[in-house]
């Protein structure tokens, strides 16, 4: 071999030593780097998981299909969920579901121990009456008994390696068909968790002492419980509390003292159960929509976002009872309303008055379409917003939501079968 030629592989060799010294000192600083700043280490080992997600129907009680998410989990080491009780093995996985409304849920695991390869593992919604539509479980046992039901979409399930933050699966993917078109904007239980679409809570200051409960066994609803003197609630404006097209309040009450059907015009048994305006003076208001019970009546009232006028409109025959649970839904879709008394329409009148019961309207080319006028004040539950005449509610108020849309009377059945809102 020639001189020159010695030179120059000896000179190679020691440009690739030095280009190997780097690559290496390169990689040790990248192994401590994400050790010392928390980002997943490039010699952690995560977990192999394979499986698939899908729509499966199940029959309610009563025969109705619905479907929920299954997942199967074809093949895996072994694994466990964050959460899930013991005895567990293998490496914690968390559960992450994307819905087609855009919430970010993190089931709640009710498995059984022991390997979950192999197993199809059932996604739904926690129905009982302690929980909100913010709740699911993950459980490898078909549900039984009434249901939420599911958002129509694609619903994305993602496993993740919460220690190193890596995703091991995001591609399971479920269709749900026979479901719900959307979700209440706002709901939940007043004095506990109240929630936004996205599952956010709403802000909101409690006054007086009202007292929060549960009601037990069959409905399992937690409530809070108004004493008609100084307890009440109020909710910071908001856009998911305001509504000038279509409207539905869905609300359970357990009322006290609405009185007897001849009384139910003395104003000592007007009680606002929810609302969002301002009582200004005794002849003028603000109101976006505002819900009362008037003695055993329904009475919901609101200001025409054109014209100012104020409207109201009763049910023209007792429709509420004291001292048990009433599920009240107040709709109003393409400007008509109607009232619902545990699931059955209930017949009513338009008046054009902020008095109860006066000025009614018999011409029928004067009944008004409901164009519900925005504002910019709290909504307040158990109270008017009034120094003058507040209408403390008296009783009990369970759990309730506010939805951008009328819900249909097979919805509010069901609501109302499943003591749900």
């Amino acid at each position: 071999m020639r001189e020159r030629d010695c030179v120059r592989e000896t000179g190679i060799s020691e440009t690739v030593s030095v280009i190997l010294m780097v690559v290496l000192v390169i990689g040790i600083a990248l192994v401590l780097w994400s050790v010392f700043m928390g980002y997943p280490s490039v010699l952690h080992h995560t977990v192999y998981i394979a499986s698939e997600a899908k729509a499966e129907e199940i029959i309610q009680p009563g025969g109705q299909p619905m479907e929920v998410v299954a997942l199967s989990i074809k093949e895996a080491e072994p694994f466990h969920f964050a959460g899930q009780e013991p005895p567990v093995a293998g490496k914690k996985v968390l559960i992450k579901v994307v819905t087609p409304d855009g919430r970010t849920l993190y089931p709640t695991p009710f498995i059984k121990g022991g390997s979950l390869e192999g197993k199809t593992l059932y996604i739904y919604p926690n129905s009982s009456g302690y929980s909100s539509y913010c709740n699911y479980i993950v459980s490898d046992t078909v549900p039984i008994g009434r249901l939420r039901p599911f958002a129509t979409g694609t619903w994305v399930i993602q496993l993740i390696d919460p220690e190193a933050n890596l995703l091991i699966s995001s591609d399971d993917r479920a269709r749900i068909r026979k479901g719900t078109t959307s979700y209440a904007l706002a709901g939940g239980t007043p004095g506990g968790g109240v929630f936004r679409t996205d599952c956010t809570p709403l802000s909101y200051s409690i006054n007086g002492n009202p007292a929060l409960h549960n009601t037990g066994s069959p409905m399992n609803m937690s409530y809070l419980s108004f004493d008609g003197v100084d307890d009440w609630i109020a909710y910071a404006d908001d856009p998911t509390l305001t509504y000038t097209g279509d409207l539905t309040i869905s609300i359970w009450l357990n009322p006290k003292n609405v009185g007897s059907p001849n009384q139910y015009m003395s104003s000592e048994y007007w009680k606002q159960v929810i609302g969002k305006g301002q009582q200004i003076s005794s002849s003028t208001e603000d109101k976006n929509y505002d819900l009362y019970l008037i003695g055993d009546r329904v009475y919901f009232e609101w200001d025409d976002r054109v014209t100012g006028t104020h409207y109201h409109v009763m049910t023209d025959a007792p429709a509420i009872s004291a001292d048990t649970w009433n599920y009240v839904n107040l709709v109003v879709e393409g400007g008509t309303p109607k009232i619902y008394v545990n699931g059955e329409s209930k017949p009513y009148s338009y008046y054009q008055s902020n008095v109860p019961g006066n000025n009614r309207i018999t011409n029928p080319s004067q009944v008004p379409q409901i164009q519900l006028k925005d504002n910019s004040y709290p909504m307040t539950m158990g109270k008017q917003s009034s120094t003058t005449w507040p209408f403390y509610y008296k009783g009990d108020i369970g759990s309730f939501a506010l939805y951008n849309r009328g819900l249909t009377q097979e919805e509010i059945q069901e609501n109302y079968m499943t003591y749900s809102a």
